[in-house]
């Protein structure tokens, strides 16, 4: 299973990260990747870059040495009703807006609360994709929230990551998977890179879509024209 393009990453603009944006893109090149998302933390985390940070990434080309650049963000889900930690004048020019759960953003709560703000985060036209979801701190209603996702266009993050940096992933993320399979709803593979090194390091993953016969048709980055397409829709749908 073969990925087109790296969802997720950091660099040091987010200084628990340890790689630059030209480090980042040369290793998504030697990994054979056509595409790759800067997405550093938005800016309620603690060491989170400065919302000048994201005004600014415009000034990054839209591509480095053969591997096209999306300038996006990893958005924090602040409270139950979905809202984020960048304006939505922000949001709408960005190429790619990951909206997560962080615990010194959104402080554990209830599965009720956790539901209620992944249905609002659904309805926001300007969030492209989901971010490891599979947190075990962050449970929610499984069947309503894949559904939302569903009808409104959200693609779901199946973060190799999560499988050794957040307590009882890989079974949630099972399940989530499961349910997106069942609902016909999209998912990307994601490193969550924190190193060049990792960029498109998502063998955790794979091997548990594999496991459930998860349907290739279904993974966003495993294909180029259908990544493209996603891309040119949510960008008309920003715009509007």
């Amino acid at each position: 299973m073969k990925i087109i393009a790296e969802t997720h990453c950091h660099t040091i603009a987010s200084s628990h990260a340890y790689s630059t944006v030209l480090e980042n893109a040369q290793a998504a090149k030697q990994k054979g990747l056509s595409y790759l998302a800067i997405t550093d933390h938005g800016v309620a985390m603690p060491d989170a870059p400065h919302i000048w940070h994201f005004s600014n990434l415009k000034t990054l080309p839209a591509e480095i040495d053969g591997v096209k650049i999306l300038k996006g963000v990893e958005a924090n889900i602040l409270d139950t009703g979905g809202k984020l930690d960048l304006p939505d004048s922000l949001l709408r020019k960005l190429d790619w807006v990951i909206a997560s759960f962080h615990e010194p953003t959104f402080p554990p709560s209830t599965v009720k609360d956790h539901t209620e703000a992944y249905l609002r985060i659904a309805e926001n036209p300007y969030v492209d994709c989901i971010g490891h979801a599979g947190d075990e701190r962050f449970r929610f209603e499984l069947d309503p929230v894949i559904r939302a996702f569903k009808e409104h266009h959200k693609i779901v993050e199946i973060n190799a990551h999560s499988f050794s940096a957040r307590r009882g992933a890989k079974e949630n993320c099972r399940r989530i998977a499961e349910a997106c399979k069942r609902y016909e709803v999209p998912v990307v593979l994601s490193s969550d890179a924190h190193f060049a090194y990792e960029i498109g390091f998502i063998e955790n993953s794979v091997n548990l879509l594999k496991e459930i016969d998860f349907p290739q048709e279904l993974i966003l980055n495993g294909d180029e024209e259908q990544f493209q397409a996603f891309l040119a829709y949510k960008r008309r749908e920003k715009m509007k």
